[in-house]
C-alpha cells in the first residue's frame, strides 16, 4: 500500500507536467499561425522599426482616381480581421487598407521608444504615406481606433477628407464617466493576467469568445489562435497602460481635425453610459461638419462582428463617402 500511496504523487506530477508541455507545445504551433497570418499581406516597416502587415484592396470596376481609399484604424484587442464584413461590404466600391497596428496579428512591435498612442499615431501615418501616396483618405475608426483617427487628423490634413468614427473612445471618458471608470479597472485587473497566462501556454483554456462565430467562416479560425496567443494581449497591455495614463492627463481639448465626421454610436452603449451619448456629441459639434446616427439594438463590439449590424455601418459609410464626393466636386466647382 505504501508504494502505491508513493506512486500517487509522481502520476499526478506526471500528468500536470505532460499537460504544461502538451500547453506549450499547442501554444507554440498556434502562435506560429498568428504570426503566418492569412498569408496575402504586405508588409511595411516604419522608422520605429515596427512591422506592419496590411492589405489594400482596390475595386474590380474602375473609380476616379480621386476616389478617396478607406483606411480602417481597429479597437484595442481587435485585429484587422475585425473588419471583415464591412470591408466586404464597401470594398466593392472604394479603394480600402486594412492593417493591424504593431504587436497584433502578423504585426511585430520592435520599437525601443517607450509607446504613447502618439507613437500609433506616426505609425498609421507612416503606413499611408507609403501605401496611398497622394490619394485622399477617409479614416474609420472604431473605439480606440476612433480616437486614433482623431489623432491622425491634423498631421495628414493633406489626405484625410474626412472620418467616420464607430463608437469612438473620447479622451475624456475615464473622467466623466464612472461607467467607464470602473470598466477601467476590469480592464487593468484582466491584462495583468492575460499575457502571462498566455504565454504559460493556457490560452488553450480559454473558452471560444462567442463572437469569433459572428465573423465569416473563413476568418473564425485565425481569430481564434489571435484571441488565445500572447501577441495579443501584449500589445493589448501596452496599448493600455498608454491609453489609461493619457486619458487620465486629459486637459479638456479634443484633438483638431477640420474634415467632415460621421459618428455612428450602438444604442446599447448609449443606454448603459448616458455620459457617453454626451462625449460622442462632443466629437460630433467640434467638426466642421458633423452627424451622428445610432444603430439600435447594438453592442459596442457586436456592431462590426455582426454581420447584420456590419451592414447598416456599411451603408452609413457608403452614404457618407457619397455625400463627401458631392461636397467635393462641388468644392472644386467654386474653386
Amino acid at each position: 500500500m505504501t508504494g502505491r500511496h508513493d506512486a500517487v504523487p509522481r502520476v499526478a506530477g506526471g500528468l500536470l507536467a505532460g499537460a504544461v508541455l502538451a500547453g506549450l507545445v499547442t501554444q507554440a504551433m498556434r502562435h506560429r499561425r498568428v504570426v503566418r497570418g492569412r498569408g496575402d499581406e504586405s508588409l511595411f516597416e516604419t522608422g520605429r522599426r515596427n512591422i506592419l502587415a496590411y492589405r489594400l484592396t482596390e475595386p474590380q470596376d474602375s473609380v476616379p482616381s480621386d476616389t478617396p481609399v478607406l483606411v480602417f484604424e481597429s479597437a484595442m484587442v481587435s485585429t484587422a480581421e475585425h473588419w471583415s464584413w464591412v470591408r466586404r461590404s464597401l470594398g466593392q466600391q472604394f479603394p480600402t487598407l486594412i492593417y493591424s497596428r504593431a504587436g497584433y496579428g502578423r504585426s511585430e512591435f520592435h520599437s525601443t521608444e517607450p509607446f504613447t498612442l502618439e507613437s500609433a499615431v506616426r505609425d498609421l501615418e507612416e503606413l499611408v504615406r507609403h501605401v496611398c501616396g497622394h490619394r485622399p483618405v477617409v479614416l474609420v475608426g472604431h473605439s480606440l481606433g476612433g480616437y486614433l483617427a482623431l489623432r491622425s487628423a491634423e498631421s495628414m490634413r493633406d489626405l484625410i477628407r474626412g472620418l467616420v468614427l464607430i463608437d469612438p473612445s473620447h479622451p475624456g471618458e475615464l473622467l466623466r464617466s464612472s461607467a467607464q471608470a470602473k470598466g477601467a479597472e476590469q480592464v487593468t485587473f484582466g491584462l495583468v493576467l492575460m499575457p502571462q497566462s498566455t504565454r504559460l501556454g493556457l490560452g488553450g483554456l480559454l473558452p471560444e469568445p462567442s463572437w469569433v462565430r459572428l465573423l465569416p467562416g473563413d476568418q473564425q479560425d485565425l481569430c481564434n489562435d489571435q484571441y488565445r496567443d500572447e501577441k495579443l494581449w501584449t500589445a493589448a497591455k501596452r496599448e493600455w497602460r498608454a491609453t489609461h495614463r493619457e486619458f487620465l492627463n486629459y486637459d479638456g481639448n479634443l484633438p483638431e481635425f477640420g474634415v467632415p465626421v460621421r459618428l455612428i454610436a450602438a444604442d446599447r452603449t448609449h443606454v448603459t453610459d448616458k455620459t457617453a451619448s454626451d462625449l460622442h456629441g462632443e466629437i460630433v459639434a467640434a467638426a466642421t461638419q458633423g452627424d451622428m446616427r445610432v444603430i439600435e439594438r447594438a453592442k459596442h463590439d457586436e456592431i462590426l462582428l455582426n454581420e447584420e449590424l456590419a451592414s447598416q455601418v456599411s451603408r452609413l459609410i457608403h452614404d457618407f463617402m457619397h455625400n463627401l464626393d458631392g461636397r467635393h466636386s462641388a468644392a472644386k466647382e467654386v474653386s
